[in-house]
């Protein structure tokens, strides 16, 4: 007898273990006579909404860096811009959201088992600051990245092209787990009948709009049988950044081992009038410039001379700062072969175009800054130095609108690529047959809008398999890529089907999903009045 009373009081012991860590993460109620079960009052109520806006703030912001990572060395790039200090900002950026994301999910649980085991809602202070700062944060970030990075916004959209089927599923699944709970909640409250019945008014709506939101799905990825376009072909951008230092002759050499379409890169003038291979407009991140020319590390790249660019180490730093954290895996040989690596000049690129079985190449011509020997004539260079190297015509995209009419005229077998500032008028004038465009910059209607005039389009910078499988079902020719080894394995479209199996996906999960929100509805009414009806049949109980 007495052993059987010891056992009851562990296990009251340990129930009121697993309650005191739940009131106590939650509102530092740790002690059993700090809880309470009366009524959650007006302010906890409202820091409850608070909580569930900040949850659902790091959620979209989650999504967005997930969907950002595909632009993660741009962003490191702006950021070295912004602050002349690598790092790998957008690592640091994505811990942080992850961190927080997991922060304010595991306070919404907490007041979900606060609402179920009947407690009291009392969010600890720190929670409350904590929040409130997240709130905050995530308010200035999103007004700081819409004028700073707009184009990321309309990635995030263009992914739903893609994700809008996978999260409509997560959607439904979710909140029928939560209706267990909620309906549980709902049963139990003694708040007044009209609150009771806007709240699940409220979520009513909410089901609703999870199960109905395929009706405004307009995705590419829905195709129909033998509906699906040709794989496209890959550029790479700045060679292979990845797995060598950008821009460098190992870049594009190890980018051609992946059997790609052809080469993307940025070409400027030296002052000697030799054009060369650079992204910036210095030389201060991807050379050791501060060391050989310590007074000239703001100088324009463009303000060297061609020897004394070659004076430069341009791959060191690679190892250095490790921006794609692939440095560390690379073999003593590999380490060497970058240190050796040098700026490369345009005609090199045309060499390794030419040696690996003719690649096409497309490049960004900067204009030299004002006083530059060859700000008047750089075009003219440019293309001199192209006819020199003895690469086929037709394998240069040029894209460049300084002088086009005399590049048509005396380079006629240059491919003429455009970007989207060129009006549609000039189409014809300048015998456009390429359309080289950011992904933010045209519409699936503008990609085959293009294609019924014959002109082709190029997608920049596709890096990721997700992206990649949607501008595959559009039906681009082309993509620029900066990793050109990680899309060249993607075989198929990561995800597409046809309607209508797609229909039958959505109509079921829906009908099922509707099904169980019922009888969770049915079974907890049950439940809950079976338990009212034990508890006004103990007293009769103990007085018999």
């Amino acid at each position: 007898m007495v052993s059987h009373v010891r056992l009851e009081n562990q296990q009251n012991y340990r129930q009121q273990v697993c309650l005191s860590c739940m009131t106590g993460l939650y509102g530092c109620r740790w002690k059993r006579y700090r809880r309470s079960t009366e009524p959650t009052t007006v302010i906890e109520k409202t820091f409850l909404l608070i909580t569930i806006i900040a949850f659902a703030f790091m959620a979209m912001w989650l999504y967005y860096w997930i969907i950002a990572e595909n632009s993660a060395d741009d962003f490191n790039w702006f950021m070295w811009t912004t602050t002349n200090s690598w790092f790998h900002w957008f690592t640091l950026v994505f811990t942080l959201t992850i961190i927080a994301f997991i922060y304010t999910t595991f306070l919404v649980l907490l007041a979900i088992a606060h609402c179920i085991t009947g407690q009291q809602l009392h969010l600890y202070i720190v929670h409350k600051v904590t929040i409130i700062i997240l709130l905050c944060a995530c308010i200035a970030f999103c007004i700081t990245l819409t004028e700073l990075w707009p184009e990321e916004w309309d990635l995030l959209f263009i992914s739903l092209q893609v994700t809008a089927p996978i999260l409509q599923i997560m959607g439904v699944v979710i909140l029928t787990f939560l209706t267990w709970p909620l309906a549980g909640i709902w049963w139990k409250s003694t708040s007044s009948t009209a609150f009771r019945w806007v709240t699940f008014i409220a979520y009513s709506c909410l089901l609703l709009f999870v199960y109905l939101c395929p009706l405004a799905f307009l995705t590419p990825c829905m195709l129909g049988h033998n509906s699906l376009p040709k794989r496209p072909l890959i550029m790479t951008h700045k060679g292979a950044p990845m797995l060598a230092p950008e821009n460098t002759e190992l870049s594009f050499q190890k980018a051609a081992s992946y059997n790609i379409y052809g080469f993307e890169s940025d070409v400027r003038i030296s002052l000697d009038g030799i054009p060369f291979l650079m992204h910036d407009s210095t030389l201060e991140r991807t050379t050791n410039v501060h060391k050989v020319f310590p007074n000239r590390t703001k100088h324009s790249a463009e303000s060297f001379t061609f020897e004394e660019l070659q004076q430069l180490d341009a791959g060191s730093w690679f190892l250095q700062k490790n921006p794609f954290y692939t440095a560390k895996r690379m073999s003593k040989a590999e380490k060497q072969q970058i240190k050796n690596q040098t700026i490369p000049s345009l005609t090199k690129l045309m060499q390794v175009a030419k040696h690996y079985n003719n690649k096409s190449v497309i490049f960004d011509l900067f204009m030299p800054p004002s006083g530059h020997p060859y700000r008047g004539n750089f075009t003219e260079q440019t293309v001199s130095f192209i006819k020199a190297s003895g690469i086929q015509e037709h394998q240069i995209w040029w894209l460049s609108d300084f002088k086009r009419d005399w590049v048509l005229k005396n380079a006629p077998d240059f491919e003429q690529t455009a970007t989207t500032s060129m009006a549609p008028k000039d189409f014809k004038r300048f015998q456009i047959v390429h359309m080289n465009a950011e992904y933010s910059q045209v519409t699936d209607q503008d990609i085959q809008d293009f294609k019924k005039i014959n002109i082709s389009t190029n997608i920049y910078t596709v890096n990721k398999p997700w992206l990649y499988s949607l501008y595959w079902c559009i039906g681009v020719k082309s993509v620029t890529s900066g990793a050109c080894q990680v899309l060249q394995s993607v075989e198929a479209p990561i995800w597409h089907t046809t309607p209508q199996i797609w229909r039958i996906i959505w109509i079921l999960e829906d009908c099922v999903s509707l099904i169980c929100v019922v009888l969770i509805f049915v079974f907890q009414r049950y439940r809950e009045t079976h338990s009212q009806r034990c508890a006004w049949s103990l007293p009769s109980v103990c007085i018999l």
